[in-house]
C-alpha cells in the first residue's frame, strides 16, 4: 500500500477507514474519518476499486500472417 492519505481539511495522514460509498462514473470509493479532526473525506485522487485490483494489460502486436503465394 502507498502513502496515506492527507485530510483535505486539517492536513493529517492519521486517518482510518470508515467505509466505502458507490458512485455512477467511479464505482465504489472508499470513506475514511480524520483522527485529528473527525471528518469524513474520500480522497480526489483515488482510483476506482476496479482499477486498484486489476493489473494493467498489455496487448501483444497481431501477428503478421504470411502471405499465399
Amino acid at each position: 500500500m502507498g502513502r496515506p492519505f492527507k485530510c483535505p481539511y486539517c492536513g493529517a495522514s492519521e486517518n482510518v477507514s470508515k467505509g466505502v460509498r458507490r458512485t455512477k462514473s467511479m464505482g465504489d470509493r472508499r470513506i475514511f474519518r480524520c483522527k485529528k479532526c473527525g471528518r469524513k473525506f474520500t480522497p480526489k485522487h483515488q482510483q476506482p476499486a476496479e482499477a486498484q485490483e486489476e493489473s494493467p494489460k498489455v496487448e501483444s502486436p497481431p501477428t503478421p500472417t504470411p502471405a499465399a503465394a
